[in-house]
């Protein structure tokens, strides 16, 4: 129960009913595998660069011949590559990593009960290409808690199934933060079966 202060008892309660069991949220390349190889991708073209000029200081090269050049343009690329390296971490910190009967854990730890739940948005992305604009819905879900938020990432494992999860909870649901007018969740009975959560 409740502590004092908001208590979200309907969320809480079709949570304990509904969720056997953890529900993981995996993003896609999120594996060691997957992340080594896009932090490869990230860091080829600078190291390229710095291998490039050690190799040519060791074959005997001088900095006035270019191998100077390529290690210092090796060394400046470093720069935006690791805040983008930095950055994709930043953006990680938010993203919701399970789901269970008692609340939601965030992928650096971070726990928020479902009784403290506010709303669930569904946010639209909208993408700019050849002139063209383009609205995507449901790009990707965010859980308001009163303590903050988690987002559930469009590029995950099993999304139709956390999505169909996610949108059964009897909670508020926003479209772009604003609120939905005359829409009921549906209800959960369909995760019951072979396979529910």
């Amino acid at each position: 129960m409740s502590s004092g202060g908001y208590y979200n008892g309907p969320v809480a309660e079709w949570a304990r009913r509904n969720i056997r069991g953890r529900v993981e949220v995996t993003p896609r390349f999120s594996s060691r595998l997957g992340r080594i190889f896009v932090y490869a991708l990230l860091f080829c073209a600078p190291g390229a660069f710095i291998a490039l000029g050690l190799i040519m200081f060791a074959l005997g090269a001088r900095a006035k011949d270019g191998a100077g050049a390529f290690l210092f343009y090796g060394f400046l690329m470093l720069i935006p590559c690791g805040l983008m390296a930095l950055l994709g971490a930043y953006v990680r910190r938010g993203f919701a990593k399970s789901l269970d009967a008692e609340g939601v854990r965030g992928a650096f730890g971070q726990r928020f009960q479902w009784g403290k739940l506010y709303y669930v948005d569904h946010v639209t992305k909208v993408v700019i290409r050849g002139g063209v604009r383009r609205r995507i819905k449901d790009n990707q879900l965010e859980l308001v808690f009163q303590g903050g938020k988690l987002v559930i990432p469009p590029m995950i494992h099993r999304r139709a199934e956390v999505w169909d999860l996610v949108n059964s909870m009897p909670a508020e649901v926003r479209d772009d933060g604003i609120p939905r007018r005359a829409v009921r969740p549906r209800p959960a009975s369909h995760q019951t079966g072979p396979g529910s959560f």
